[in-house]
């Protein structure tokens, strides 16, 4: 190969590579979401709304804890 060959070879990979998007994305990427966010949101709810329901039972006297 001569240089002339080698200037025009690297001249058109460094195009491709320039044109070509990156299969990896460099740096901070965005974190991989489950897609559960209502269920979630569902199960702190219902696990609230059963604390406070304790807590109402509990101090009424619901369970017979002061008898």
């Amino acid at each position: 190969m001569s240089n002339s060959e080698k200037e025009d070879y690297m001249k058109e990979t460094e195009e491709e590579a320039k044109s070509r998007p990156p299969e990896d994305k460099e740096g901070i990427q965005e974190p991989r979401t489950t897609g559960y966010k209502p269920l979630q949101l569902g199960i702190i709810i219902f696990v609230v709304l059963v604390l406070i329901l304790v807590g109402v039972g509990i101090a009424t006297d619901w369970f017979g804890v002061f008898s």
